[in-house]
């Protein structure tokens, strides 16, 4: 009798540990849980905050370098339309620009001397293969590949149309949050002639057609 009791109360003594020990384990666990899900543990860990910090970087640093894609766009659209009071504003106001071994003195002067050499003559420029470094807080550098085609209208005396090749290498700055044209080397490499000629008038619109009536 006394050894069957013995066996019980084991068994019995064995049960309840085993139960304290799974206990133990479903505590220890949910406060793990709750500690990694804990904003305080979180706000406490510095590598979370150097995460964070890393990815905001990341993210403005590829706002920064479309922004100057941006800018550097407008810039080729502004000389195609002729848009030369529009084309200056893109600089900052000492900037400095280099053009074929030519220095201008502002980025007015710059813009108004193709005003009055090119007049109204058709014109496209495109940029590729930017490679935009981020230099500082507000400082960067690019390289472009770079064409572009002028003609003069078609005539006597008219000047030499040219295809050209070339490479810019420029450095921009942030102005109050806003990034612009801090200086400009403009390197053509290869210019071959073109023909001029007379770009086509624009057609009238047709005159609207009054519903035919019954």
């Amino acid at each position: 009798m006394h050894t069957q009791e013995a066996k019980n109360t084991s068994a019995w003594r064995s049960r309840v540990g085993a139960s304290a020990l799974a206990a133990a384990v479903l505590v220890v666990g949910g406060l793990s849980a709750v500690a990694l899900a804990s904003p305080s543990a979180n706000a406490h860990d510095p590598s979370a905050s150097d995460g964070s910090r890393s990815l905001a970087a990341k993210v403005q640093r590829l706002e920064d370098i479309e922004d100057i894609h941006q800018l550097k766009a407008r810039y080729f659209r502004f000389v195609d339309e002729k848009k030369h009071d529009e084309l200056a504003a893109l600089f900052t106001p000492h900037a400095k620009l280099v053009t074929d071994g030519i220095t201008w003195k502002s980025p007015k002067d710059f813009a108004y001397t193709i005003r009055d050499l090119t007049g109204k003559a058709p014109s496209a420029h495109s940029g590729m293969m930017p490679e935009i470094t981020i230099t500082g807080p507000n400082k960067a550098s690019g390289i472009w590949s770079m064409q572009d085609v002028l003609t003069f209208p078609a005539g006597k005396d008219a000047p030499q149309g040219h295809h050209g090749y070339g490479q810019y290498r420029e450095t921009y700055r942030k102005v109050d949050g806003k990034w612009l044209i801090d200086s400009v080397l403009l390197t053509r490499f290869r210019m071959d002639p073109i023909p001029n000629w007379n770009p086509p008038k624009t057609p009238d619109a047709a005159p609207s057609q009054a519903a035919p009536t019954k």
